[in-house]
């Protein structure tokens, strides 16, 4: 069974959120915590070049019996990764993150590449070390850890937190993709973001999901409003974001995002 503890301070922040609705600065303060949470902003994948990560060091086995191709690996389990990791010798206590190079990535709009999902598998830590290879102790499975996963280590940036929590100045945009391919969309889920100005979104910006109104007899209607997303990572053109507050579930690539209206969150 994949085990994820990141998810375990969300069910804590959610339960925070319904208790101080009454606040529209608490609604936006209630989903920090557990998006700040170093374990909740390891799982968050990025839209990357898969140039950049074709030729790096991959899990090369494990303490099972037998081999871990078709086979998962949860938390506590033990994998083998080379020493060297990124031009640099591991040490004992070393974190590292495991992930895959997933789908490609294009711009629902304009069909665009822009892309491929690098998706976190898991985290761990070095606790020892053998010759040519590290022992690394998973400490959270967020999908299967399987044979050939690629393998980094941790550095401060991947979990820095935002300096402070904005709902004003993010640029427009659209809704590019989701982490998970799901017809519906729950709280919490992470989702990618293309600002129309490159650099429009920083991490702690606050935005409002939408989808434009019809237009029935010339008439455009309401917009309808989906939720909101908070920016976590920002490097390049991609934004990674996490919902909260949905107003509905159905949201879907294609579905634009915005700064919140004026006042609101305040």
């Amino acid at each position: 069974m994949v085990r994820s503890r990141g998810a375990l301070p969300i069910l804590a922040v959610a339960a925070l959120g319904l208790a101080r609705a009454g606040s529209l600065s608490a609604q936006v303060e209630a989903p920090i915590p557990a998006l700040l949470e170093p374990d909740f902003l390891l799982s968050v994948g990025e839209v990357v070049d898969p140039d950049r990560w074709r030729d790096a060091e991959t899990v090369v086995g494990s303490t099972a019996e037998t081999g871990i191709t078709d086979r998962s690996h949860a938390q506590y389990d033990i994998v083998y990764v080379p020493r060297v990791v990124e031009g640099r010798s591991l040490s004992a206590g070393d974190a590292v993150q495991l992930f895959r190079i997933d789908r490609r990535i294009d711009d629902p709009a304009t069909q665009e590449p822009l892309g491929r999902l690098l998706l976190p598998t898991g985290t761990g830590r070095v606790d020892s070390l053998a010759g040519e290879t590290a022992r690394v102790r998973i400490s959270d499975a967020f999908h299967p850890i399987l044979l050939g996963d690629r393998v980094r280590i941790v550095t401060e940036a991947m979990t820095a937190v935002p300096a402070a929590v904005s709902v004003a100045g993010a640029s427009s945009g659209r809704i590019v993709a989701f982490q998970e391919l799901k017809a519906t969309h729950p709280p919490f889920d992470r989702l990618f973001l293309r600002p129309e100005v490159v650099g429009g979104a920083t991490p702690g910006q606050v935005v409002q999901l939408y989808r434009p109104g019809e237009v029935r007899d010339g008439v455009r209607l309401p917009d309808t409003i989906l939720g909101k997303a908070m920016v976590v990572r920002a490097e390049g053109p991609i934004a990674a974001a996490v919902t909260y507050e949905l107003e509905r579930s159905d949201l879907a690539p294609g579905d634009l995002f915005r700064p919140l209206p004026p006042g609101e969150g305040e």
